[in-house]
């Protein structure tokens, strides 16, 4: 299949074209390559760099296989480079990469550069690199929060959080269930090893609102609350980021949650938003285009 054609295709599902530059990965993408001094308005392909979505790297004229993943972590990177062929395209929800910390575990960086090394490498290869956030986060269609509400069987009801050209988060309806057994059925959806709870615990739960990704702001559980729910689910639900700004969003959550009268489930920033590739992009891909279409998973998504 032909990269172009791809390429469109893409950006006409996702109205790229739409949304002038993206709302967050505007800010990040200069935040963490330019202290670096690494040229990255003359790397990227023109396009990503006036809109911070779309085609990245540009490869290889044919495309024989599309790899999804999250976040461009230096574990995806390695593999895929290790797999694929010629001309292969990467579809990354993230442009660049992120830690976030882990609830049992050690704080987490921010944003990160993707690895110099492993990005001239995607380039000498021929793979091509396309990045979709905002548009992935509010497609009606295929989005990283209605991926989480569906795969939990739930029925959306409402959206809410406005961003980009539309809404991130979902309210859904799910069958009455209470705070354990939820989170565990999200673990097993997200794959994770433990779910990071807090709030209050709730055995009447038929509502709940989803904010996929984030980064422990208490502004977005807010948000969530405010969907007449008993239980919110994003991303990050506490702030793990070993900074100032982290740490003063952690001081903002722990203040919040003695008023919490709902549940508050984390699936992690990167785990959250692995769901919609895995269940729901992987296989569009394959549909649309009639080529091989593989999500790649992290071994830790708390991280």
């Amino acid at each position: 299949m032909k990269r172009n054609l791809i390429v469109k295709e893409l950006d006409n599902s996702f109205r790229i074209n739409q949304l002038s530059a993206d709302p967050a990965m505007s800010r990040f993408v200069p935040m963490v390559y330019d202290p670096i001094g690494f040229d990255w308005k003359a790397f990227f392909e023109p396009g990503f760099v006036s809109k911070f979505n779309g085609l990245m790297i540009k490869g290889a004229d044919s495309v024989g296989k599309v790899w999804g993943v999250s976040f461009p972590s230096d574990e995806v990177l390695t593999h895929i480079i290790s797999q694929a062929k010629e001309g292969d395209l990467i579809f990354a929800h993230h442009p660049v990469n992120m830690e976030c910390g882990d609830p049992r575990g050690k704080m987490g960086r921010g944003f990160l550069p993707v690895n110099l090394e492993l990005l001239r490498k995607i380039k000498d290869k021929g793979i091509s690199f396309y990045a979709c956030h905002a548009p992935l986060d509010y497609n009606e269609k295929i989005s990283t929060s209605g991926a989480i509400a569906l795969g939990i069987g739930g029925k959306i009801v409402s959206r809410f959080y406005p961003y980009g050209n539309g809404f991130a988060g979902v309210a859904c309806e799910v069958p009455k269930t209470n705070t354990t057994d939820l989170a565990e059925s999200l673990r097993k959806l997200a794959e994770l090893p433990y779910t990071d709870n807090i709030g209050v615990e709730r055995d009447d739960i038929t509502r709940i609102s989803i904010l996929a990704g984030g980064g422990g702001d208490v502004e977005d559980i807010k948000e969530g609350e405010k969907q007449n729910v008993q239980c919110h689910v994003g991303g990050e639900v506490t702030c793990k980021i070993d900074n100032e700004r982290g740490r003063r969003e952690k001081a903002k959550i722990e203040e919040y949650l003695p008023t919490a009268k709902i549940s508050i489930l984390g699936l992690s920033h990167a785990g959250s938003e692995y769901i919609v590739i895995r269940d729901q992009l992987v296989p569009e891909i394959k549909e649309m285009f009639g080529i091989d279409a593989e999500a790649v998973p992290e071994r830790h998504w708390w991280r």
